[in-house]
């Protein structure tokens, strides 16, 4: 389970639309293969696509929260690192598994996840913003499979994000006790 949640880091926009294709596809296939007709309105899905792009925007001002606060907590680091290696030459000794982690190349990766978020929510905004305005040309199975993919789009990234916070964690209770 480790490598493919490494394999899906290491790429996270490409198989987030792979899935989110999947799904299209699939639930558009499913409806016009069984013929079913969606019960919904028009300005029931005008209203989940605000909703969205209202969730959208909010996430990114969270991840752009994160980062600035992974920014400063690096240039802490490499402040205290600094310091300690004029005073100290047991340094290795000294650094917590936070320390090791944001002077590491992970550190990389860990920011990367969170910008990958970050313009991954803006693109949800773009894109369900414009499918709201020409809402009254598009069919309504646009709306909703747009809806659909950008809630699991949404649901990804956070879950990507999560999970390398939670991972962040996780080193630091290690080192606490």
């Amino acid at each position: 389970m480790s490598k493919i949640l490494d394999i899906y880091i290491k790429r996270p926009l490409l198989y987030d639309l792979i899935i989110c294709t999947l799904m299209y596809l699939i639930i558009g296939s499913t409806i016009d293969h069984l013929k079913y007709q969606l019960d919904y309105k028009a300005d029931d899905l005008k209203s989940i696509l605000y909703d969205i792009i209202t969730t959208s925007i909010s996430l990114v001002g969270f991840i752009l929260a994160s980062l600035t606060i992974i920014v400063t907590f690096k240039d802490n680091i490499a402040r205290k690192v600094k310091n300690e290696t004029s005073k100290d030459t047991s340094l290795n000794n000294q650094l917590t598994g936070l320390e090791v982690l944001f002077s590491s190349k992970q550190y990389r990766r860990i920011v990367g996840v969170f910008t990958g978020a970050a313009f991954i929510f803006l693109l949800i905004f773009l894109i369900c913003e414009l499918v709201r305005l020409y809402s009254v040309v598009l069919p309504l199975k646009v709306l909703y499979r747009t809806s659909i993919c950008s809630l699991l789009l949404i649901a990804l990234t956070v879950f990507r994000c999560l999970f390398v916070l939670y991972k962040v964690v996780k080193l630091q209770v290690n080192d606490s006790q």
